[in-house]
């Protein structure tokens, strides 16, 4: 089969500030790749090893469908060395530079091909920006076994990690609709011109950066903290105590440290019991016990800046008069914003006070736990009203005053590092969508976020999701050579043993 040149389009928008520092992000190396990956469960018939072709198929399709139904999955980015970067129109995507399926055909020590495979994936980078989108697919599948683990790698710029899960929503969706039916958009040969997948065009429907859907009005004296935080003279105020001075930043190498584990459906139920009686979230409770784990690990450090990203499409107008399509909740897009937490040196003080005769596996004493619920529920606070506030003072309001993301990152890497951690959590995925009965559905049965390491951010990065009724799986990433491996694994070790303890 004859190649086809694909070649950048006309431009179709410019990038919104957070695309923008996204991209910046990506073209310094500060930032390569993010994941979503879940485990789709079979239908019994395409789980035997002479129904390859056909699952291949099924996917392939589902997967078009995807791609023709999400903008964002479709564009180019240009200048991505400037101050004006853009998003740009494609007249088509090759699929076979962004779909890679693995088959194992022996059993056997498929968790470290997952684990392997991830890996990799975080530490590579998108090339070929203008004529290439920024996403792919691996499947990873060991004939005779009735899943596969798909996982969905993007460049941040294009969407985030909430739109990550929208893509596997619709992949199953879309894999259940097809199940059984004859009429795929793909063809099963491997060299069929149908994997050159023509593109529509997409100079009306490309969903708008937040900046452009709404008014993102603050108050002067947010404003005036945010500048005096970014521009306050080094030499004469220093950073404070609540900055990572532990964790300095540096460039090189680029690697991304990975761990994670799982909590059993079981225990997810009483974690999120015990979370409503104590008056927080999950996600409150996570950055308490994070803060409680560095506390004891890092006894230098004075105190800790946290953050919590959040999806901003609960507050996004839909069906707007300029944008009439558009439905947030339902595109792949950067519609992402966050919250910072600050835990002075009295609450660390307590907190060591508090654990300082616990041995490093040993249970939370009791009048630790009561201090551990108090700051959960003061972090839950702080994001409700975050979301409360609506547009009003946040974070994209002072975001879109940058005016040259690449300039503004490089100055980033020559300051001290403000955030010791993050904790995001993309909630509950439904993974019994089916329309269909019997042995033909589809369903999910797990789902990892996964992110690769910000090297001017946060020094770890914490991230939380589940599958309705199945196990929540707890992601850990940093960047090698800036944090001690003892200190991530301590501290995933914590979350692990203090989460089961609650939730026991």
């Amino acid at each position: 089969m004859a190649a086809i040149e694909i070649l950048p389009g006309r431009t179709i928008r410019g990038m919104g500030c957070t695309e923008a520092y996204q991209l910046a992000m990506h073209t310094l190396d500060q930032y390569r790749g993010t994941i979503v990956a879940c485990r789709y469960v079979l239908p019994p018939i395409l789980a035997r090893p002479e129904s390859l072709a056909t699952l291949k198929a099924l996917f392939r399709d589902a997967l078009t469908r995807i791609v023709l139904a999400q903008p964002h999955l479709q564009t180019g980015i240009t200048g991505e060395t400037t101050k004006n970067p853009a998003f740009v129109s494609l007249d088509h995507i090759d699929l076979r530079n962004h779909v890679q399926w693995i088959t194992r055909n022996e059993p056997g020590h498929f968790q470290q091909l997952y684990l392997e495979t991830a890996q990799a994936q975080l530490d590579a980078k998108f090339e070929n920006l203008s004529i290439r989108p920024g996403w792919k697919v691996v499947v990873l599948h060991e004939m005779g076994m009735d899943s596969i683990e798909v996982l969905y790698v993007w460049n941040h710029p294009h969407h985030d990690g909430s739109s990550g899960k929208i893509f596997h929503r619709y992949m199953l969706q879309y894999l259940d609709e097809s199940t059984g039916q004859d009429n795929h958009i793909v063809d099963l040969s491997e060299n069929s011109d149908r994997w050159i997948l023509p593109l529509p065009g997409l100079f009306d429907k490309l969903p708008p950066n937040p900046e452009l859907l709404s008014w993102w009005p603050m108050w002067p004296r947010f404003l005036l903290s945010q500048l005096w935080k970014e521009f306050k003279p080094g030499s004469i105020f220093p950073p404070g105590k609540t900055y990572a001075h532990w964790a300095p930043i540096r460039t090189l190498p680029y690697k991304t440290q990975y761990r994670n584990f799982t909590v059993d459906s079981p225990a997810v139920m009483k974690l999120v019991d015990a979370c409503r009686l104590h008056h927080t979230t999950l996600t409150g409770l996570v950055q308490a016990l994070c803060l409680f784990s560095l506390s004891t690990a890092l006894p230098r450090a004075s105190g800790f800046a946290s953050r919590t990203p959040y999806d901003m499409r609960n507050i996004l107008p839909s069906h707007t008069t300029q944008y009439p399509w558009l439905q947030p909740k339902e595109v792949m897009c950067n519609y992402v914003s966050a919250i910072d937490h600050k835990f002075d040196p009295k609450l660390v003080d307590t907190i060591r006070r508090h654990t300082s005769s616990m041995s490093s596996d040993s249970e939370l004493p009791a009048d630790a736990k009561e201090l551990l619920w108090s700051v959960s529920a003061r972090v839950r606070r702080e994001i409700q009203a975050r979301l409360d506030s609506g547009t009003w003072n946040d974070l994209i309001g002072i975001m879109k005053l940058c005016p040259n993301w690449n300039n503004q990152q490089e100055i980033e890497m020559r300051k001290t590092r403000y955030l010791s951690w993050l904790v995001t959590n993309l909630g509950v995925l439904d993974g019994e969508r089916s329309t269909r009965v019997g042995k033909e559905s589809w369903s999910l049965c797990r789902a990892e976020l996964i992110l690769g390491a910000e090297t001017p951010s946060a020094a770890l990065s914490v991230s939380i999701m589940t599958v309705k009724g199945s196990d929540m799986c707890v992601t850990c990433t940093w960047q090698d050579s800036v944090v001690d491996a003892a200190i991530g694994e301590r501290l995933i070790g914590h979350l692990k043993r203090w989460l089961e303890e609650i939730g026991s």
